[in-house]
C-alpha cells in the first residue's frame, strides 16, 4: 500500500511497486529540484535514510533515495535524473546528515555536485585524483529501460505486462491415478 505521504512528495510519477518482489512498496520520480522539499515530508513522517546512491544511464546519471520506517512494508525509492552535463543535485545532508558521506561517494565516483552540502570533497579517493572513475563512456551506457524493474516499465508505459505463465501437464501425468 502506497503511503499517504507520497501525495506532498511532488512526484512527477509514482509507480506501486510489489513489496515482496522488490522489497519497495513504491518508486516516487521527482525533478531535482524538489528533492528537498520531498525530503523533509519523508523526515516530518518519521522515515529514515537507509542509502543514496548514482548510477550512469544513457538519459543521465540517476540519484535514488532509499527511505523507510522501522515498522511494516514501508520502504520508498526516491529517483532524480540529472544532466550529464551539469550533474547537480540540492544536498539533503542538512535535513539527514547521514547523506554527507553518501553524497561525498556520489561525488567522488560520478561528479554528482550536490550543492549546499557542508563538506563536499572525496571520501575515499584521494583529493588529488582526477576524473571520476563510474562515469561510462557513452556507448556503455544502459537506457533506463534496460535496468527498471517490469512492474515499473508497464507502469509508465515503457512495457506490456508480461503474460501469466501457464504450466502444461504432460499427458502421461495427467492421466495417472494417485
Amino acid at each position: 500500500m502506497i503511503p499517504e505521504c507520497i501525495a506532498a512528495l511532488g512526484a512527477t510519477q509514482v509507480v506501486a511497486m510489489d513489496h515482496a518482489a522488490t522489497g519497495v512498496v513504491a518508486s516516487v520520480s521527482l525533478a531535482p529540484e524538489t528533492i528537498l522539499d520531498a525530503v523533509a515530508v519523508l523526515d516530518k513522517e518519521g522515515y529514515l535514510l537507509e542509502d543514496v546512491m548514482a548510477s550512469d544511464l544513457k538519459e543521465g546519471f540517476e540519484v535514488t533515495y532509499h527511505f523507510s520506517l522501522f515498522e511494516g512494508k514501508s520502504r520508498l525509492v526516491l529517483r532524480l535524473i540529472v544532466s550529464h552535463d551539469a550533474p547537480k543535485v540540492p544536498s539533503i545532508s542538512g535535513i539527514y546528515p547521514g547523506a554527507d558521506w553518501h553524497e561525498r561517494e556520489c561525488f567522488d565516483f560520478f561528479g554528482i555536485d550536490f550543492t549546499g552540502h557542508p563538506n563536499l570533497h572525496h571520501l575515499l579517493l584521494a583529493e588529488d585524483f582526477e576524473g571520476h572513475p563510474l562515469v561510462k563512456a557513452e556507448n556503455s551506457r544502459k537506457a533506463l529501460v534496460d535496468v527498471m524493474p517490469q512492474p515499473w516499465l508497464v507502469a509508465v508505459g515503457l512495457a506490456a505486462p508480461e503474460a501469466p505463465k501457464v504450466e502444461k501437464i504432460p499427458a502421461a501425468a495427467a492421466g495417472a491415478k494417485e
